[in-house]
């Protein structure tokens, strides 16, 4: 190539300081004036820079990428997959200087993680960064020993496959309500079949509200008929649709109907037939 003047190399110079700092880079602006001032053209000077090690580590996800059968990012596509993470942490509310920096995405491009795919496992976690739920995050400390900030971390570990970490926030939903309501939380185990759709299908709050409503009352005249009835046996009957749970309850209030023909101590109308509707 002709030998660039000494206007043409300050320019050239210029743009690929401005190119290069765009790529939180500028620490090669010495490098790139080196490199025009021998000679280089830009496109061969922005090539020998791809070499470096400044540059691969910017771009460190490549390198795993390849390894992984994965094509390679070019720089644009690879500073918008960052901007796009970026953007929906920031709408979830994370703090400034979590899960935003360069580094905190490698794992995430490396995976081919999409933006969408980010964005559906930070909604996942929504319940644990709002402060308003203080039940929700009492159960998710107690079921998997994690605290709000952890969960979103937890969340974006793309070695943890979406469907488990889609599970398992709805499996807190069920602990949660359950706290709610004054109640015990069940095996985690428990929750988690109901979250994968195991069961009647009964949402976590009205679930839980029924048991609590019911537990006092059957654990009662189950006393009285030398029985057991519990907490266990209501989840098992509300959210898992155990026949020989149903079958206990009807057995029980039938006895107290029997005993008092038709009255009991206990309001009948919700642990009647009524009640049959609605498990």
């Amino acid at each position: 190539m002709a030998d660039l003047t000494v206007s043409e190399q300050q320019d050239a110079i210029a743009r690929l300081k401005a190119i290069f700092a765009g790529y939180n880079l500028g620490s090669l602006a010495d490098r790139i004036a080196e490199y025009i001032y021998q000679g280089y053209s830009e496109d061969t000077t922005s090539l020998l820079l791809q070499d470096s090690p400044e540059y691969k580590q910017r771009f460190a996800a490549n390198d795993a990428r390849v390894k992984a059968g994965l094509p390679v990012l070019s720089p644009k596509e690879y500073l918008a997959t960052e901007d796009a993470y970026r953007a929906i942490l920031q709408d979830a509310g994370l703090p400034k200087g979590f899960y935003d920096d360069e580094s905190d995405f490698q794992k995430m491009i490396a995976s081919d993680l999409s933006a969408s795919a980010v964005k559906r496992r930070v909604d996942a976690a929504a319940k644990a960064i709002d402060n308003t739920d203080p039940y929700y995050k009492e159960a998710l400390q107690n079921m998997y020993g994690l605290d709000a900030g952890h969960m979103i971390a937890y969340v974006l570990d793309p070695e943890r496959a979406l469907p488990l970490v889609e599970k398992q926030a709805k499996a807190v939903e069920y602990g949660a309500a359950a706290l709610r309501q004054g109640l015990t939380q069940a095996p985690t185990s428990q929750y988690e079949a109901y979250a994968s759709g195991v069961g009647t299908g009964v949402g976590a709050e009205a679930g839980m509200a029924q048991i609590a409503e019911i537990t006092p009352g059957l654990s009662t005249l189950a006393q009285i008929s030398g029985d057991q009835y519990n907490q266990q046996t209501a989840e098992q009957e509300v959210f898992g649709g155990l026949a020989s749970a149903r079958r206990k309850r009807q057995k029980l209030t039938q006895e107290e109907e029997a005993r008092f023909t038709g009255r009991s101590n206990v309001e009948t109308g919700s642990l009647g037939s009524g009640m049959t509707g609605q498990f």
